[in-house]
């Protein structure tokens, strides 16, 4: 990860979102007084489900994961969120928890944007608004497809689904699998690491992926596919 860890000025940053770049100086310096930038190590929670969420949290730079909880301490792994995404947008209109935790998978810097004055730049600027709902409901429909994989396919079919979301262009595929455990291959599968362990093996024998170290490469995406739409 760059070295993103000094306080920058809104107007300054190279990495902001499409949507901030639809903001006007005067809008970009109003978010700036408006926000606190936070370094996250590795492993830190970030936000936690329930807790109060007085801010809508912008990745800045880094790599998150988004999971719930569960009373037996198995987590069911979410998403993975990197650089010029949000977390906690649900909290602007009406909820004031966060419904899920999130942990850095690596060094993340976050800002820390103050709720209300959040909801006033997307009530001033349209345009704003617009990109802001366009990242939301694509979101939302990745989280739609994970819960219906996870109730309606088999084992096999919801690795499938994993690896085609985990192994996607839009993701450092380096990055982010020498920070991803196996455990957290399961967690997002829903089944135990022992039986995501002896299905990725199955299906390297198969050829269709690659495994080295921890790193998982696809080989055959069309068998993949395969899978996932038959699983």
């Amino acid at each position: 990860m760059d070295n993103f860890s000094e306080i920058l000025n809104c107007t300054d940053c190279t990495k902001s979102s499409g949507c901030f770049k639809q903001l006007v100086p005067s809008e970009l310096d109003f978010i700036n007084h408006n926000k606190t930038q936070i370094l996250y190590r590795k492993g830190e929670n970030i936000c936690k489900e329930k807790a109060y969420a007085s801010s809508v949290l912008f990745i800045a730079d880094g790599l998150v994961k988004l999971y719930l909880e569960s009373p037996n301490n198995r987590h069911i792994n979410l998403k993975v969120l990197k650089t010029s995404e949000y977390i906690g947008l649900s909290s602007i209109y009406g909820n004031d928890t966060f419904h899920y935790s999130a942990v850095a998978l690596v060094d993340s810097t976050i800002c820390m944007i103050n709720k209300d004055s959040f909801r006033k730049i997307i009530n001033d600027n349209g345009h704003f608004a617009s990109n802001v709902i366009e990242w939301y409901c694509n979101t939302e429909k990745e989280l739609f497809q994970r819960i219906k994989s996870i109730g309606h396919k088999q084992m096999h079919g919801r690795l499938a689904d994993i690896l085609l979301y985990l192994c996607n262009e839009n993701l450092d595929q380096e990055l982010l699998f020498s920070n991803l455990s196996r455990k957290d291959i399961a967690d997002f599968v829903c089944i135990s690491t022992e039986s995501t362990v002896r299905l990725l093996t199955e299906l390297k024998n198969d050829g269709v992926i690659d495994l080295v170290g921890k790193k998982i490469k696809i080989l055959d995406k069309k068998h993949l596919m395969k899978i996932s739409r038959t699983g």
